[in-house]
């Protein structure tokens, strides 16, 4: 391109979260390469407010964004909501006149409430940019009351935005399929919509050079909070090590380890059998590569077939097979065919025993961590995700041109 194209990109998580840097800010730089000028807007949590506001501001300035942050509210429910739509778009309105936007990109449903307004006002096309169905995983985490006052205003929004929106990036092909039958497009055709799943840095998530032990090591990356199923973890790892004497258990997690240790004693696992620790988003890569065979395991939902876990992609990008549970994004045609990993439809006892028969011949298959990284380098891909954000990008502006 041969004009710069300024974009005001608005993320309703913080500047220093995990997801910022390995999703937002890759996402960003790579684009920026493509002729765009970013302008980013985060809503940045007291708790975890940056250390040092000036030295990110100047870091990412280095990078070509210009980096913005406000501060969100999370104590009272919808009124939270409400005030950060409030106050971010009134911040969004005044970074508007410091350079002349072509376009919003909005991530997740309360920066696209507020793209939507300054769509409103200005006529600028933004980039609906779902992380999953927001008010749907409200009830699913048990926010919101499925049916209620709230939920019916909030959904109400929801389809609101979802016409106005330009262009729409789902996570999944799944997502995107059950949101074309939302009954918001009232006989209308839906704008454009492509997938984009949580894409991974496949240079910097590389295969390990070490080769297996006669220990295997099964191990998780993330969370460990009650929606990504504790328990079935650690039930799964202790039916694993019945089966393969020896094995590890090994958990990157900055969550309490108190709760997991205590279900690990509940099922009798030797103290010395299970570690849980935290470390550095450098430092993940290389933990990764530690593991024999990585867990994915989430609670079920309407709202998960929107999900994209970021951990499946980088277990892959390492080499590392993926035992995973059904009805989570598209991790079904992933790991249906066990080629790179195994999915459970269930957890009772006679799917688990046969998911270590399966983990058996994959790790007897010398050509299972290139395989893994291909599925990869195929459907995670940073620099896929970054074109195909390019191509969302210059056909929502070509379309804006037409007279």
């Amino acid at each position: 391109m041969a004009d710069v194209i300024d974009v005001l990109y608005l993320s309703y998580n913080g500047i220093d979260e995990p997801l910022v840097h390995s999703q937002v800010l890759n996402y960003l730089q790579g684009l920026s390469q493509r002729g765009y000028r970013f302008t980013l807007l985060t809503f940045e949590r007291p708790s975890a407010a940056t250390a040092d506001a000036a030295a990110t501001r100047a870091r990412l300035a280095a990078l070509g964004i210009a980096w913005h942050g406000v501060p969100a509210h999370r104590r009272w429910g919808a009124l939270s909501a409400l005030l950060d739509v409030l106050n971010g778009a009134a911040v969004a309105r005044r970074l508007l006149r410091t350079r002349a936007m072509r376009l919003v990109h909005a991530r997740s449903f309360i920066p696209a409430l507020i793209a939507w307004r300054l769509s409103r006002r200005t006529g600028l096309p933004f980039v609906n940019d779902l992380r999953g169905f927001w008010v749907d995983e409200k009830v699913y985490r048990g926010r919101l009351r499925e049916g209620g006052l709230v939920y019916r205003l909030a959904k109400r929004l929801e389809g609101r935005v979802l016409r106005a929106s330009g262009a729409i990036i789902s996570l999944s092909d799944r997502g995107a399929q059950a949101l074309r039958d939302f009954t918001v497009w009232r006989g209308r055709s839906p704008p454009p919509m492509t997938t984009i799943p949580t894409c991974v840095d496949t240079d910097r998530f590389v295969p390990g050079m070490s080769a297996p032990g006669p220990q295997r090591v099964f191990g998780y990356v993330g969370s460990l909070s009650a929606e990504y199923l504790p328990e079935r973890i650690v039930g799964y790892f202790a039916a694993a090590l019945a089966r393969f004497p020896g094995s590890r258990l090994r958990l990157v997690s900055r969550s309490d380890a108190a709760p997991v240790l205590a279900l690990a004693a509940r099922h009798g696992l030797p103290p010395d059998s299970i570690a849980i620790t935290a470390c550095s988003p450098d430092q993940v890569p290389a933990e990764i590569a530690r593991f024999d065979v990585a867990l994915s395991f989430i609670r079920p939902h309407f709202s998960k077939l929107a999900s994209c876990p970021t951990k499946v992609g980088e277990y892959l990008a390492v080499g590392v097979p993926v035992v995973g549970n059904t009805g989570i994004g598209d991790m079904d045609a992933l790991l249906g065919d066990g080629l790179a990993g195994v999915l459970l439809r269930d957890f009772d006892a006679g799917t688990i025993e046969q998911s270590f028969c399966q983990l058996q011949s994959l790790w007897s298959d010398a050509g299972l961590a290139a395989r893994c990284r291909a599925v990869a380098l195929s459907q995670f891909s940073l620099h896929e995700g970054v074109d195909r954000y390019d191509g969302v990008y210059r056909r929502l502006l070509a379309r804006e041109r037409r007279p």
